[in-house]
């Protein structure tokens, strides 16, 4: 059969016609042609000549084609095809078709982007913006313009304007996919700068998807700003380093400290995340009750040099140990040799402790039994 269509356009000509005339939509006419007849025998291009030359009521099967030669190009191809092509291209490639046409950027916004990895840096002179491993940096010129490099492209001089709203502005492209979901998300921009990032969180339709997100904070108003714009029931692990957060022993910054922990853990994406992650200038006086309604905590001191000592170790143990949604606890450890020894209490161990190997602690005088890991340099408190 496909001899013979190869040897009469004329009858191909009246296949296409056919489908044509009854509406059907080109790509399909053209998938339903090939099914019949076979693959190979006629391009899409040419296909779509045909199919619209009919259906604007022009017959003439005969007709020369190289009398209207119409030069095409990918804004003109259907969805169903391009959806193809940009399934081969890179994240940082879409991003740039994106810019292209409209057309383009409907077709690619309707496509999952494939991003598992997203970064966004912003500082004082340049923005940096990493896709799965591919960085994009904007650098603020001498003369009010704005330099963008990457390793996919050349440098390129964007005049007028200014590197964070540039990388803004192609990060929230990202964002308003919402087929979107990473695997990580970090954002580290000055403090300056967060409430524009604000904006542009709040205004999209959806919440992002990610199962991890990575920030840091300058003025306590971060957290409340990016975890609300996050899908709690995919965001496993939350990690934010409080670069802000000092120890103090004034009694006003203590209940101001309190305050802001305990509205952290309020929040409906922390109580159902696996995990918080806190990278902060933590002492002894620290209000680990505020956070007893975590299911995993880790805390690591920011402070060069100061060892977490035994008996604030102790303490926090002492109080997460009542908590009846925790299921880990981390915490580093520079002193784990007294901790052992304070653990043991001269043959009487707190919390009745059972040492099954040196260092492993088997805790039973609770609904559920714990067990306690001082093997390492790093504490981990487990839920059996």
């Amino acid at each position: 059969m496909v001899e013979a269509f190869a040897n009469d356009p004329i009858a191909l000509r009246q296949l296409i016609a056919y489908e044509a005339l009854g509406n059907i939509p080109p790509f399909d006419g053209y998938k339903n042609l090939c099914k019949r007849i076979g693959d190979g025998l006629m391009e899409y291009i040419d296909y779509e000549f045909w199919y619209m030359r009919f259906a604007r009521g022009e017959m003439d099967m005969e007709f020369d084609g190289s009398r209207d030669p119409t030069l095409r190009s990918i804004h003109d191809l259907p969805m169903e095809i391009l959806k193809p092509i940009f399934e081969t291209l890179k994240p940082i490639e879409r991003l740039m078709m994106h810019k292209v046409s409209p057309r383009l950027r409907t077709c690619i916004e309707s496509m999952d982007p494939k991003l598992r990895r997203l970064s966004f840096k912003s500082g004082k002179e340049h923005s940096e913006i990493n896709y799965d491993f591919t960085d994009v940096i904007y650098r603020q010129g001498k003369e009010g313009g704005c330099q963008v490099k990457s390793n996919q492209r050349k440098e390129v001089s964007v005049p007028n304007s200014n590197h964070f709203e540039l990388a803004l502005h192609d990060i929230s492209v990202v964002f308003n996919n919402p087929k979107l979901h990473l695997e990580s998300l970090y954002i580290c921009v000055d403090a300056d700068k967060m409430q524009r990032l604000r904006e542009i969180l709040e205004r999209l339709d959806f919440k992002i998807k990610t199962d991890k997100v990575e920030f840091h904070t300058e003025n306590s108003t971060e957290e409340a700003a990016i975890l609300p714009c996050l899908q709690s029931g995919t965001l496993e692990n939350i990690c934010i380093h409080m670069r802000e957060y000092k120890s103090t022993t004034d009694e006003t910054s203590l209940e101001e400290k309190k305050g802001r922990i305990s509205k952290l853990t309020e929040m409906i994406e922390c109580k159902e995340s696996k995990m918080l992650i806190l990278h902060l200038d933590f002492k002894e006086d620290f209000p680990i009750e505020q956070l007893l309604n975590c299911r995993g905590l880790s805390l690591h001191s920011t402070t060069w040099r100061w060892f977490v000592p035994a008996s604030t170790v102790i303490k926090f143990l002492e109080i997460l140990l009542k908590s009846t949604v925790l299921e880990t606890f981390i915490i580093d450890n520079y002193d784990r040799f007294k901790l052992k020894e304070a653990i043991r209490n001269n043959g009487k161990p707190l919390w009745n402790a059972v040492e099954t190997h040196n260092g492993i602690f088997k805790l039973e005088g609770f609904e559920q039994v714990f067990k306690l890991d001082i093997s390492i340099a790093r504490i981990r408190l487990t839920r059996q």
